[in-house]
């Protein structure tokens, strides 16, 4: 059975390449190291060489960070493109209305 895909903060791995690092230096073997941070030997790889040339923001699970603010004030300006539509339709009737009366 699979397990879940887990995701990490840069932080998180940075502190597990760098765990792994010391384990390896203190005599322990570098598989050893990898399987007692229970990640795979590809993916310590690629964060190590990530980190190495000094890629942070790529240990960042290919997401832009999010801002909640900004993604408040999109909804915001949805809605309010909505209201504003809705009133245009209605001005747009009453002046049909109004024309036809006349």
């Amino acid at each position: 059975m699979r397990r879940p895909k887990r995701q990490f903060t840069p932080e998180q791995k940075a502190n597990m390449v760098n765990q792994i690092e010391t384990d390896g230096k203190n005599g322990m073997s570098q598989v050893d190291a990898i399987s007692k941070q229970d990640i795979g030997v590809s993916l310590y790889l690629k964060w190590r060489k990530q980190l190495a040339v000094g890629i942070h923001s790529a240990l960042r699970n290919h997401k832009a960070p999010v801002d909640t603010e900004k993604r408040g004030l999109e909804r915001e300006v949805k809605k309010l493109r909505e209201v504003v539509l809705s009133q245009s339709r209605a001005i747009a009737e009453l002046k049909k209305e109004m024309n036809l009366d006349w």
